[in-house]
């Protein structure tokens, strides 16, 4: 239920009160708003009466901002079409459908107290907690969307895992070699962007930035660039070191394999560098 709606008829009760709320209806709604504990017979009269009329006052609303540039003009009217019918109090529409002439899915995104997604037909929904808006990765879409609500948050920022960003790194070179999506590129400037320039990237951008370096024919290059100055940046480099050793040996044992990769070369070569600038240090 949109809570705004109901802070706002309950802060300004009597400007409400007997016209289009009674005393008791308002009681209710501030109970819901404080989280107390409504019995059966509130819980049926807040749901089957007062929602109605709340929703009648949302109807009234119908803010929509739009975060982001150069969307297609009639993709943006789509998905304020495709808001207002799912009529949920906080949701957005991200993704390729803005920006894209061809596009999979819409993806529609749903604050709610759970977290669940499902298909219907060509959309994608994905119900997110308020919480999780905090992470860079909902936040990137949200600052790329149509919206029913104001962007007001702080997004949270963690270190990713060595592991982690070791197979991402290795993932997105895979993708260049193998001519695959660039999914794991995405995510390798992703972090690029959080840790070395302090900056979220809206899902736009990232499309943008990620198909530049697909084009450039220094693309490796410019993916162990930013690899090496991500690890030794954002871990100390004892603990870099440490990491590498045996990272790095068990690459060479591959390389007395049977079959030599080519990836396993960029690999190796790269991580022998990053070691050796730990070394020097």
């Amino acid at each position: 239920m949109e809570r705004n709606i109901l802070k706002i008829v309950t802060e300004n009760k009597k400007l409400f009160v007997p016209h289009l709320f009674t005393y008791r209806q308002i009681n209710i709604m501030d109970k819901y708003l404080h989280h107390q504990i409504l019995n059966n017979t509130e819980r049926t009269y807040l749901y089957s009466t007062i929602k109605k009329k709340i929703d009648a006052l949302r109807t009234l609303k119908e803010e929509f901002y739009i975060n982001g540039s150069d969307m297609i003009p009639k993709r943006v009217e789509e998905a304020k079409n495709i808001l207002k019918k799912i009529n949920k109090e906080q949701a957005f529409i991200s993704g390729s459908f803005l920006y894209k002439k061809d596009y999979e899915d819409i993806d529609i995104y749903v604050i709610s107290k759970r977290r669940k997604s499902y298909h219907k037909e060509n959309q994608h929904f994905t119900f997110i907690t308020e919480k999780m808006l905090k992470n860079p990765i909902f936040f990137s879409s949200l600052k790329y969307s149509i919206a029913n609500f104001s962007i007001d948050i702080k997004p949270e920022i963690k270190r990713p895992e060595f592991n982690d960003l070791i197979m991402t790194y290795e993932m997105a070179i895979g993708e260049f070699l193998g001519n695959d999506d660039l999914k794991m590129l995405r995510t390798l400037i992703f972090e690029y962007y959080i840790h070395m320039k302090n900056e979220i990237l809206d899902s736009f951008t990232l499309f943008k930035k990620s198909q530049h370096i697909k084009k450039n024919k220094e693309k490796i290059k410019i993916v162990n660039l930013m690899t090496k100055e991500l690890l030794l940046n954002i871990y100390s480099k004892k603990y870099l070191y440490a990491q590498l050793c045996p990272f790095l040996k068990d690459l060479k044992k591959m390389i007395k394999g049977k079959g030599v990769y080519d990836n396993i070369i960029i690999y190796l070569d790269l991580l022998t560098e990053v070691k050796n600038e730990c070394r020097r240090t």
